[in-house]
């Protein structure tokens, strides 16, 4: 029996070992496994703060961007109203001009022959060359250096050579 006995010793010793080995392998497999996905932990965390940054960047780009739409928006809103204010003065001096132009044309057809005579006689060339060639310092001695004053009932004079 005691050979028996020791057999059955040597069975559970021999039956121990090999489980203690299964053990062993199995906690060595398990470590690895941790090992990987402690690196892939630290891989997605590296991941996450990368995304997050760029989530950081794109809302400050996208601030940014809503900033410089408003004040294109506000540039845009301002320029409009410029625009109006220019088609305005353009329509009321196309007006003037139109009116002027009409009383230009009264006193060319008027009645009185003297007046008839001198809206439609024509500007002498030497009067056309002065206003052409002066220099501005020149054309006004009271402090007005920045334009030549001829009084005309349109504001304008076109002289074509």
């Amino acid at each position: 029996m005691l050979k028996l006995f020791s057999s059955i010793e040597r069975v559970t010793i021999v039956a121990l070992l090999a489980a203690l080995a299964y053990a062993t392998y199995q906690i060595v497999i398990i470590e690895n496994e941790l090992k990987e996905a402690n690196k892939k932990i630290t891989t997605k965390s590296l991941e996450i703060d990368n995304l997050t940054m760029q989530a950081e960047f794109l809302t400050q780009s996208v601030k940014l961007t809503e900033k410089q739409n408003a004040k294109l928006i506000s540039e845009r809103n301002t320029l409009s109203r410029l625009n109006n204010a220019y088609q305005l003065e353009v329509s009321s001096l196309t007006s003037s001009l139109h009116k002027t132009q009409t009383e230009i044309n009264k006193l060319r057809e008027s009645s009185d022959e003297a007046i008839k005579t001198w809206a439609n006689d024509s500007v002498p060339c030497d009067a056309v060359r002065l206003l052409k060639y002066a220099r501005a310092s020149e054309c006004d001695k009271d402090g007005g250096t920045d334009r030549v004053r001829v009084p005309s009932t349109a504001g304008r004079i076109s002289i074509k050579l």
